[in-house]
């Protein structure tokens, strides 16, 4: 949901008023009676009998009937992800969505990933990740991720790195997780460059390696000095005790040489770990030696091209959903979602050229059936941009103890979440699109937990804009969302004007003159969001995210012009 309230340019009088209707963003009114129209509503796709059949499943085909020659053979059973209505019109065998666990998921994947599928192990690693109602297994998910990766599965590479970077399951370091990611992006060495975020990354542990070497430089020094000084002092009272003089303890001579093999000990382990940080920040300056300090999300101008075509570089076609959920049944209605979508939808399809799908004030069967059926329409080098304007809220499962974000159709209810779409089940659906890149924008409360966990690499490793580094971006499939205001409240907009955030947006995409990488498009766009919070007396900073478990590979979405 978006917190409603007036713009800065309304008298002092109306202020007043407009604060007063400041709204939470789970709040809920009376309905009314005979409720509100559902428009948008879509019709289910032929063979799908309810919302059930929607729903992304872990699916087990059987074998398929071949022929060799004059022998008929069966093949073996196939595991796909698709929908439960798809997986029961194909004669396959799956479990319920949400009741799928650890034992359900393993029977249809680990077969395959046993065979040495990359795909397979990949999702086996996923569900080690997950836990699916155990604890995740982080060790597991490690190892299974590495066996794909090691295939040159980029989505494994992906997740491999992320698993290096926060420390999960393997020792945390940033060059191998970086190292990981690079190899997902397909780009050379020489072309890589970080953004700023990961800079300061790059500088943070750089500091705390440098800090940390330079205790175990202490620490090693110390114990140097204490053996040399014992060593001198047991070399000053064995020649005494060889002179026969008086006053050499027997005892003082054994424990100074017990004294002096556990320091030595000490001092190995010191040194050990010394090395060990001289390694890694060696590591790191190899690793980063030919990167630019360039901020690569700087604006790069390229020449004007026509027909999705620029330098030779086929962006492939380009299609939207845009929703504006505004007119709510159980909820506080909201100002601006609807006025927002229609001039997204203006300048997407005039100046950019997509083909769009506007649903107003839409139901979790309409929102659901629509992105399935964009799973027949949408072709592997295309891109599909999703855009949500409405309420949102979050829920913690019974089986998990990480909060869940959730999109609210427009008649949903207020505690019941039976119809609200889990973010989870949005990730499933963009994870079985064959588009090569999907950027989701959500302008609502909570919407960043539809990303995963920010990580600076995953979007810190890029090329310049340069048609090598542009190739790049479009050989891996790109999963990405760019949120409002992250996992916090944001703001509504008036009945006249845009929400602060789908302002912002359109000024950006309006003002564009030339190809804009999604990561160009946020840096505008949480620069000028910021900006506009602040004068309206509210803090609000949108976040990108990867959205690992649909599969993004580091790649990149673009906004082309098609003049």
């Amino acid at each position: 949901m978006r917190i409603t309230k007036i713009a800065d340019t309304i008298k002092p009088l109306a202020l007043v008023l407009a604060i007063a209707t400041l709204v939470s963003c789970n709040a809920s009114t009376p309905a009314k009676s005979g409720g509100q129209a559902k428009a948008g509503e879509g019709k289910a796709q032929e063979g799908y009998e309810s919302l059930d059949d929607l729903y992304i499943v872990d699916c087990l085909l059987p074998g398929q009937v071949r022929r060799l020659g004059s022998m008929s053979y069966l093949s073996p059973r196939r595991a796909v992800r698709t929908t439960t209505g798809d997986c029961r019109i194909r004669g396959g065998e799956y479990v319920e969505y949400d009741r799928a666990d650890y034992r359900s998921a393993m029977k249809v994947w680990l077969p395959q990933a046993e065979q040495g599928d990359a795909e397979a192990q990949n999702y086996v690693g996923e569900i080690f990740e997950k836990g699916l109602g155990q604890e995740p297994d982080y060790l597991s998910a490690a190892s299974w991720y590495r066996k794909a990766a090691d295939q040159g599965y980029s989505r494994a590479q992906i997740n491999l790195g992320y698993m290096y970077e926060k420390g999960l399951g393997v020792d945390k370091d940033v060059t191998i997780a970086l190292n990981w990611y690079r190899k997902a992006s397909g780009i050379g060495d020489d072309e890589l460059i970080l953004n700023s975020e990961a800079q300061k990354e790059i500088a943070a542990t750089r500091d705390k390696l440098n800090a940390q070497l330079a205790s175990a430089k202490v620490q090693t020094d110390f114990l140097q000095k204490q053996i040399a000084g014992l060593k001198t002092e047991a070399e000053k009272q064995t020649r005494l005790a060889q002179e026969n003089r008086d006053g050499v303890d027997p005892k003082e001579m054994e424990m100074a040489q017990q004294e002096i093999a556990a320091l030595n000990e000490l001092y190995e382990k010191a040194l050990v770990e010394r090395k060990a940080l001289e390694g890694q920040l060696g590591s790191m300056e190899v690793a980063y030696r030919k990167f630019s300090n360039e901020d690569f999300l700087a604006p790069q101008v390229l020449g004007q091209v026509e027909d999705r075509v620029m330098k030779d570089i086929n962006f492939g076609r380009y299609f939207a959903l845009i929703i504006g959920n505004q007119d709510y049944v159980f909820l506080d209605k909201l100002r601006s979602p609807i006025q927002d979508g229609k001039r997204l939808q203006e300048i997407l399809e005039q100046k950019y050229g997509f083909s769009t799908l506007f649903i107003p004030n839409a139901t979790e069967k309409s929102i659901l059936n629509t992105i399935n059926d964009f799973y027949e329409q949408i072709g592997e080098n295309d891109n599909l941009l999703i855009y949500y304007a409405g309420h949102g809220n979050i829920s913690r499962s019974d089986q998990s103890r990480t909060e869940r974000g959730y999109w609210l159709p427009v008649d949903a209810g207020k505690e019941n979440i039976s119809n609200w779409i889990n973010n989870s089940v949005i990730s499933d659906h963009l994870d079985r699109l064959r588009a090569r890149s999907v950027l989701v924008i959500s302008d609502s409360c909570y919407a960043g937990y539809l990303g995963s966990e920010k990580s600076p690499f995953l979007f810190g490793v890029s090329g310049t804009q340069s048609e090598k580094a542009i190739q790049a971006g479009l050989a891996r499939r790109a999963r990405v969302v760019i949120s409002s205001g992250g996992v916090k409240p944001v703001l509504d907009g008036s009945n006249k004007t845009h929400s602060i955030f789908a302002s912002a947006l359109i000024e950006s995409l309006e003002q564009n003159q030339d190809a804009l990488r999604d990561s160009a498009l946020f840096a505008q766009l949480s620069v000028n969001v910021r900006k506009r919070s602040q004068h309206a007396e509210e803090d609000q900073i949108p976040e990108m995210k990867p959205v690992r478990e649909a599969g993004h590979e580091g790649g990149t979405f673009y906004f082309v012009p098609v003049n």
